[in-house]
């Protein structure tokens, strides 16, 4: 055995083989010189050599080369190929040469290479995701802070009704999320139950109908008055009551939130998405409660905003009472009138042409004639009455005790001192006013009938060509 192992081919180096396979090519031609000379060198020589013996081994040498040079033929294309393969990108490829020639070291040194490669890219590949996930959070989070700078600046400067901003609150909440929805609950104006106020993005979600109570025994109740987060989604094993909720009302992952104080609870906000095996971070239960806070922030700076409306009682410019006071005045003196039988009446004036007026002299001309026209109107208030200013260009006055007879002649004198003051400075021009009068009972029983009665004589004495009184 060890003479045939020494004698094979298969452990010989490719150098090794070549000169064999050479060595067994040449001899054929060699042949065929000697036969082809042997009579002039050894005469009688072909009388004793078989001539189809020699083409017989001629033949056997010959397929020995040929079998020699394409094994390594095939080996060179076949390693070509692979190499090739790999060369495009395939590094799922391995070479098959298992030889101890320059052939199988160069197989087995790429592949050596191909599965360094192929690692590498893993790497890199797994690298990437990461880099990604790490930048799609930091898009999501630099999105939140521009979100939630945009409510406070909202708030703080306190240019913007409540709902229009828990509507673009609950948006940006829900917007965290891929397939994001959300819903915002909130106590009744009777301080009742808590109710859907505002939504975004709902589709097959039953969250609309829902109703929270107060000191009730629902899930939610139950976590809106313990201040509780209710999470829901792929990580979390539910509560039996809690996954109740969430097949009834069609949901897949939610996160239910408190918004309170620390003296009152003002609702919940939901926020959701659709996504498939889903997992709330620590980091997305943060942010959806920075949400809820800036939401709670906004709903006590809407309370406090109409708590200072209404102690805030005189315009700033004429220094007269505003319109919410004077209504509310005119609504304690009606009913005042009806229980003593008396006569009430509410006169309102309208400036004429005043925005052309403002226009052409401009704001700090618009302003001195206000307060101008603004006196007068004070100076002949009776002692029991009020002035007011109501609109930009309007003013009203309170008379107790006056008929509409009585308020119209009053109306008329205001009327023509306004027109003699000259508040123009230029000659005969003169800013006038419309005046409209009207009494309890005759022109209604509450302070939005009568306003509105001495609103529309103003259009008609605007229509009669103004600078009048229409009772």
């Amino acid at each position: 055995m060890g003479i045939l192992k020494k004698m094979s081919l298969i452990n010989k180096g490719l150098r090794y083989r070549l000169m064999i396979a050479f060595s067994l090519m040449a001899v054929i031609p060699l042949l065929a010189c000697v036969y082809a000379i042997s009579p002039y060198l050894f005469p009688g020589f072909q009388n004793y050599v078989d001539l189809n013996l020699i083409v017989f081994i001629a033949v056997i040498i010959s397929i020995l080369g040929l079998i020699l040079a394409k094994g390594m033929v095939n080996a060179v294309v076949e390693l070509s190929n692979e190499a090739k393969r790999i060369a495009d990108g395939d590094f799922s490829r391995k070479i098959t040469l298992t030889g101890d020639d320059e052939l199988g070291s160069l197989g087995q040194s790429i592949n050596m290479m191909t599965q360094r490669i192929k690692s590498n890219l893993d790497e890199l590949k797994s690298y990437g995701q990461s880099m990604k996930e790490i930048n799609v959070e930091i898009h999501k989070k630099v999105l939140t802070l521009s979100s939630l700078l945009q409510i406070g600046d909202i708030i703080s400067a306190g240019s913007i009704q409540l709902d229009p901003l828990l509507e673009m609150a609950v948006e940006k909440a829900a917007t965290l999320f891929d397939t994001g929805f959300g819903v915002l609950y909130l106590g009744r104006e009777d301080g009742g139950d808590f109710i859907a106020r505002t939504s975004y993005n709902l589709d097959r979600e039953k969250l609309t109908d829902v109703v929270i109570r107060r000191e009730g025994h629902g899930i939610l109740d139950k976590a809106l008055e313990e201040h509780r987060i209710l999470k829901c989604d792929s990580s979390e094993k539910l509560s039996r009551e809690l996954d109740d909720f969430r097949r009834n009302n069609n949901l897949k992952n939610f996160l239910a939130v408190p918004i309170y104080s620390d003296k009152s609870v003002f609702g919940m906000l939901i926020v959701g998405n659709r996504l498939s095996d889903f997992k709330y971070t620590t980091d997305d239960v943060e942010l959806v409660n920075v949400f809820a806070k800036h939401i709670t922030i906004a709903i006590e700076s809407d309370i406090l905003n109409k708590r200072n409306e209404e102690l805030i009682t005189r315009d700033d410019l004429t220094g007269l009472f505003n319109k919410r006071y004077i209504l509310s005045r005119l609504e304690e003196e009606i009913k005042r009138a009806i229980f003593y039988q008396r006569p009430c009446s509410f006169i309102a004036f309208n400036i004429d042409n005043f925005t052309k007026f403002r226009e052409s002299r401009g704001e700090l001309a618009a302003e001195e004639a206000l307060k101008r026209i603004a006196k007068i109107i004070k100076d002949n208030t009776s002692p029991v009455g009020k002035a007011a200013r109501i609109g930009g260009d309007e003013f009203a006055m309170l008379l107790p005790e006056k008929n509409k007879r009585e308020a119209a002649y009053i109306a008329e004198e205001v009327r023509k001192k306004i027109e003699a003051a000259n508040v123009l400075k230029e000659g005969k021009a003169s800013l006038t006013v419309s005046v409209g009068v009207s009494e309890n009972p005759i022109d209604g029983a509450t302070s939005d009938e009568l306003y509105k009665k001495a609103m529309d004589s103003i259009e008609r004495a605007k229509m009669q060509g103004r600078n009048r009184v229409v009772a």
